[in-house]
């Protein structure tokens, strides 16, 4: 069925009173005619905005019941909705005057608020399930149940908080039951977690690429669902995620195109997965489909809205948050009122401005400015900007304008939504992060904090689990975490999540959600543990993901997350420091430089080899070296495209209890052993792949042994760094090659 537009008759004070009492999901809209044909099971009716609903059919008709129990009167009233049911079938418009009928007659007869929560607590879930799938038979007493519901928000509530307590046992025995009973208490103002019904996660649709591509392959094989690579057919037709998957079963979609109308590209990644299922299922191509969910790892497409929208739109699964949570927490606008109502101390002196034009923003920061809201230095950035990109610092209200239009230009070119905020720098902080999932049911969980300041241009280059400066501060790390996961609870986010702040002489702002998977992840990975029934359990983030999209619950508590290991991760990148060259985003001299090449040596220790070396130097009390390296090629293969982070190297130690005081100088010295021992080698490769022989494909190790081998890093291990701040690797590397 098309998408159906509401058709509204002409204002009046009762129609603008009447819209006030919609219910619509997030900025979202149900149209009318979709609702009432779908309420009533007109075959191939379907609400096109939430057409990624678990159960296909029978979940379309659940939720459609809903909509037009709650909104159906103003919509027979005002709504042009006849002509386009009876274009479907004739009858109907007269079925849908009768449904509303039948709900004016349930709402008169509804039981009181405490009959109805005594009635539900007699049932079990399983009942409740049964009872609501019966709607398909246009059954009496499913209409009772949600015309209840409806009613009783607060009986709504109480069904959510048992579906809860109890989705581990439901789930495990009936993950139908879970989709059924959540299907119906979801708030509708919201648009639903989009997971795939029955718990049928079959395929994993991998939309990224590189070392997470690679990753998201192999956890889908481990999960025992069949890995389905999208990639670019003219850099990466035999990029290591889809030899991988063809080895184990799964299949490749080739996307034409650049970056951007490849990877970035929504409309062409569903023409494709729909071709490719045609024709390889044929008949049984969107039952295969509905088994399916795009899985974006943190590629571009993890927080775009309307990328969300279109896959949503299409029916196809969306491992990640809703459209709406991106709007509310992804958007650093949205995030930044919610910071503040939850503790207006943590947020930075701003303004949010939601003007597209040039001259009205860079007038509003004056006038904001004069008014005494903030100083300078101050920084204008993207509110949906990320990586570093779309934002630049100002020392002086001169250089407004030439800001703005920087920061607009590459709004437009990243394809980012519309928005701008201006913040007063806070010069010289730490960058701190909190690791959240949460799953539809509202089980929400922390995994600790990451330390990410050491950075490059904004981009970071080591990360550290957990943080050493608040060590012997636990109190204070643990409100940040309560924080973070009141910020999730807040905004209903599905998924793993990322809540960012800034820290400085023992004071936090809070920055923004990143509603996606990081790049850092496997640190947090590598310093955590979970402990089920006793035993202690690898912590993954992205099987945690992919749980979630399958609809189950977080099997575990916030007290079985233990933290084991003291971890740093280490981004190698095809890159290299030239200090002789002058960096155009803040006028020094000294950038990095990237370089595409092929591989002819991958080599890293064994964790035995290190042990040894460390105990020859004198470093006693190291009972366990974890070497991690998480890598999107191998031996062979050719880096091409202009990401240089083609790995992560990711390294741990686990101490005796007596030695806790020096686990941060062990992890440092454990790294440089891992590193010095670390061989990746190639030759560079021209812009058309071809290989340059006597060429030498650079990587950063050796920046990485500098910087751990800096003063600051060793007063950070021990006590605490003076100077440590996310500008300070580059200042140290530019004043090192100046002096």
């Amino acid at each position: 069925m098309p998408t159906v537009d509401n058709d509204q008759r002409p204002a009046s004070d009762d129609l603008v009173r009447a819209m006030q009492q919609l219910v619509q999901p997030g900025r979202g809209q149900v149209a009318s005619a979709q609702a009432f044909a779908t309420a009533i099971g007109l075959r191939y009716a379907v609400i096109v905005e939430l057409r990624s609903l678990p159960l296909a059919e029978l979940g379309q008709r659940l939720v459609a019941l809903r909509y037009v129990i709650d909104n159906g009167q103003v919509w027979a009233k005002y709504f042009g909705w006849e002509s386009k049911v009876a274009a479907i079938d004739e009858t109907g418009p007269d079925r849908v005057r009768r449904l509303l009928e039948r709900i004016e007659a349930a709402r008169e007869n509804a039981p009181t608020l405490e009959a109805f929560e005594a009635t539900l607590a007699e049932h079990s879930l399983g009942d409740i399930a049964q009872l609501a799938a019966s709607v398909a038979d246009d059954s009496d007493e499913s209409l009772q149940l949600y015309v209840a519901l409806s009613l009783y928000p607060s009986a709504r509530a109480s069904l959510r908080t048992r579906l809860r307590e109890e989705a581990g046992t439901l789930f495990a025995s009936n993950p139908r039951a879970c989709d059924l009973v959540y299907l119906s208490c979801y708030e509708l103002d919201r648009h639903p977690a989009t997971t795939v019904g029955e718990g049928r996660l079959d395929y994993v649709l991998v939309a990224d690429k590189g070392e997470m591509g690679v990753r998201a392959t192999r956890e889908a094989i481990a999960l025992g669902a069949t890995p389905v690579v999208l990639h670019s057919a003219s850099d990466d037709a035999d990029a290591l995620q889809v030899r991988i998957a063809n080895e184990a079963g799964g299949f490749a979609i080739p996307l034409e195109g650049t970056f951007r109308e490849t990877y970035a590209n929504a409309e062409q990644m569903v023409e494709r997965i729909q071709q490719a299922y045609d024709e390889r299922f044929g008949d049984d191509a969107e039952a295969h489909l509905q088994r399916s969910a795009l899985y974006p790892g943190y590629g571009p497409l993890a927080e775009n809205t309307a990328a969300i929208e279109y896959f949503q739109r299409s029916g196809i699964a969306f491992i990640g948050p809703m459209r709406d949570v991106v709007e509310r927490a992804g958007d650093k606008r949205e995030f930044r009122k919610l910071a503040q109502a939850i503790d207006p101390k943590a947020v930075t002196p701003g303004i949010i401005i939601d003007d597209t034009d040039a001259e009205e923003i860079a007038s509003k920061v004056i006038e904001a400015h004069n008014a005494g809201a903030f100083t300078f230095p101050g920084r204008l950035k993207a509110a949906n900007g990320g990586g570093g990109r779309g934002q630049v610092v100002l020392e002086q209200p001169s250089e407004i304008p030439s800001a703005v239009l920087r920061v607009l230009g590459e709004i437009t070119s990243n394809g980012w939504d519309p928005g701008v905020m201006f913040e007063q720098n806070i010069p010289e902080t730490m960058h701190l992060e909190v690791q959240v999932v949460r799953d539809r049911y509202g089980n929400t969980r922390h995994f600790g904090m990451r330390d990410c300041t050491e950075q490059r241009a904004s981009q970071k280059i080591q990360e550290e689990a957990p943080p050493a400066v608040l060590r012997n501060d636990p109190q204070l790390e643990q409100r940040m975490c309560d924080i973070a996961v009141q910020i999730a609870d807040r905004v209903g986010y599905v998924g793993a999540c990322t809540v960012e702040l800034m820290f400085k002489d023992g004071h936090f702002y809070l920055l923004e959600m990143n509603t996606r998977i990081q790049v850092e992840h496997p640190v947090t990975e590598e310093a955590h543990r979970i402990r089920v029934d006793g035993e202690l359990t690898e912590l993954n983030l992205v099987q945690l993901q992919f749980l979630v999209g399958r609809g189950a619950p977080i099997a575990f508590e916030q007290s079985a997350v233990e933290n084991t290991r003291v971890a740093r991760e280490y981004r190698i990148n095809a890159e290299a420091f030239r200090p002789e060259l002058k960096d155009s985003r803040d006028g020094g001299r000294g950038l990095f430089v990237p370089n595409a090449g092929i591989f002819d040596r991958i080599d890293l220790p064994e964790e035995s080899e290190v042990l040894g070396a460390l105990r020859t130097s004198g470093v006693t009390g190291v009972t366990a070296v974890g070497i991690r390296f998480d890598v999107g090629f191998e031996v062979g293969d050719t880096l091409v495209n202009k990401d240089p982070t083609f790995g992560k190297l990711i390294i741990s130690v686990e101490v005796e209890p007596s030695h806790a005081e020096r686990r941060y100088e062990a992890l440092r010295l454990a790294s440089l052993e891992v590193l010095r021992r670390t061989h990746i080698e190639g030759r560079q490769v021209m812009p058309d792949g071809r290989v340059m022989d006597g060429t030498v494909f650079e990587n950063n190790i050796s920046t990485h042994i500098y910087v751990l081998e800096t003063e600051c890093i060793r007063d950070h291990g021990l006590t605490t760094a003076a100077g440590r701040h996310v500008n300070w690797v580059i200042k140290a590397l530019r004043a090192d090659a100046q002096g």
